[in-house]
């Protein structure tokens, strides 16, 4: 995985919540205890002692005062091993792990611990378009973590169902679950062992940074591996996911964002910026600074850009030289931003110049533009083929502008509404012409499958219902067709 300054996991950037923190020592002899306690309570903490052998412990006050708001406990007898644990749990781990932060924290102190236990959570809110209910896809993981043979169990408490995967005495166990609201669904990840224990040094030497990608990059693969990705629910794991994925190795690849429904640019116009920001990436460049914001200035020919559109054409073609201009000039427009998932980018203008010139000893045109540095360090969610690098129809274009732009939707599931794109000419169109357009977009998905990029596996769509098929044809993809992106993690 590929990182950069600019795309950096922390528990805030992925909506994480610091859920426990557990800290292990070897030897604590009641000298050290009464220092970390006396300690901890300076900082907002009462401390609390019980066995580690009893399924429901009695909690023993070492030091108690109703003005402090948080708490531990010192966990000793414990059935493995010789030693204590100091365990931070809930709001008390979320307050510990926020003085750690602001280097509130005195890890001398705590020589002599190990860190040892580590939860993080993520909440999902339930929203109104999701297809199915909580307690269905609760179910359904559960079904089909069983197929895997996964440790697995679906269980029913006072808030409702809980599905825990893993064993509790294992280095990695995690549950899902309703809050009590019932209006969002957690993912609890609890993490142990001597893996974490490897990260110890980067807490207390306060590299959090570090500390923060890794625990969080941990999160997302970890979910990742284990969950079945096509359902609603997991919109956020996946969102989060697709840049740090596995890339495949494509032919004339294209690193692209989300491509939203309603695009202020013309189409081909799009497909062109897209196209430029990947060509642009290996052109040499200086860095200007517009106020406080630095851009990256790049010169080229302009017939090189056209050869890298389109190879077949010729770049001293009039018509496309005119078009590229015309393209240019809409740059700093800046109407695209929105296209861009990433919302820092829709505050800033990312192309604020544009200078054509032709070269007066070789006459040909020059294109010198500026844009923003960020671009080159943003992780892009998708990487596609660059099928567009050829001759294409009307209709062609259209049929993949619309394949790459629905692929470029933010779930695991693409649905393709044949009918209505169909609906959209605006003219009639002959049988014939309505057979090819399907034909496209079967040859689209079998392209894609060839490069391994979505499933072996499709639904069709008739009278508003969905049907698990095996192929598609020019018959039974008339109102629709599904098909599902993979996801290497």
């Amino acid at each position: 995985m590929t990182l950069n300054k600019f795309n950096k996991f922390t528990f805030k950037s992925e909506d994480l919540v610091v859920d426990y923190i557990s800290f292990k020592f070897q030897h604590l002899d009641n000298f050290k205890q009464k220092e970390i306690i006396n300690y901890l309570f300076k900082l907002g903490f009462n401390s609390y002692q019980q066995s580690g052998k009893l399924a429901q412990p009695i909690k023993e006050s070492l030091r108690f005062s109703s003005k402090k708001k948080f708490e531990v406990s010192f966990v000793i007898d414990n059935s493995y091993w010789q030693g204590t644990l100091l365990n931070f749990p809930g709001l008390n781990a979320n307050h510990f792990y926020t003085l750690v932060k602001s280097k509130s924290i005195d890890w001398r102190i705590f020589s002599s611990a190990v860190l040892s236990r580590f939860d993080l959570y993520f909440s999902r809110n339930n929203k109104t378009d999701d297809k199915i209910e909580v307690i269905e896809f609760l179910h359904d993981c559960h079904r089909k973590l069983n197929l895997r043979k996964n440790n697995v169990s679906l269980e029913k408490n006072q808030r409702g169902l809980i599905l825990k995967i893993g064993s509790r005495k294992s280095n990695h166990y995690s549950r899902i679950y309703q809050n009590k609201n019932k209006n969002s669904l957690r993912f609890e990840y609890e993490m142990k062992g001597k893996f974490l224990q490897d990260y110890h040094s980067l807490l207390v030497e306060h590299r959090l940074e570090e500390f923060e990608q890794k625990l969080s990059s941990r999160f997302l693969v970890y979910f990742g591996k284990l969950l079945p990705l096509h359902f609603s629910y997991l919109d956020w794991l996946v969102i989060k996911l697709r840049p740090i994925r596995k890339r495949p190795k494509l032919p004339l690849g294209l690193n692209s964002d989300y491509i939203h429904s309603q695009i202020l640019m013309d189409k081909r116009s799009f497909v062109s910026l897209i196209q430029f920001l990947n060509y642009a990436q290996h052109l040499d460049f200086k860095i200007d600074y517009l106020g406080s914001t630095s851009y990256r200035k790049v010169v080229f020919k302009l017939k090189d850009f056209i050869k890298y559109q389109d190879p077949s054409v010729k770049p001293t073609n009039r018509y496309r030289l005119r078009k590229i201009k015309e393209f240019f000039q809409q740059l700093q427009a800046g109407l695209y931003v929105t296209s861009f998932s990433d919302l820092k980018f829709q505050s800033l203008v990312l192309v604020p110049k544009v200078q054509i010139y032709r070269c007066p000893k070789h006459k040909f045109l020059i294109g010198k533009v500026w844009l923003v540095e960020e671009l080159f360090y943003y992780s892009y969610p998708f990487y596609l083929p660059d099928l567009f690098k050829q001759k294409l129809t009307k209709d062609e274009f259209e049929v993949l502008f619309k394949f790459i732009q629905t692929f470029q939707s933010v779930h695991i599931e693409k649905e393709f509404f044949i009918q209505e794109f169909l609906s959209s000419y605006s003219s009639l169109i002959s049988n014939q012409r309505i057979r090819n357009i399907k034909k496209y977009f079967i040859k689209y998905v079998q392209y894609f499958k060839e490069l391994n990029l979505i499933e072996d596996n499709y639904k069709i769509i008739n009278n508003g219902y969905y049907y698990s098929s095996k192929e598609l044809n020019t018959h039974n993809i008339s109102e629709g067709f599904v098909i599902y992106e993979k996801l290497y993690v």
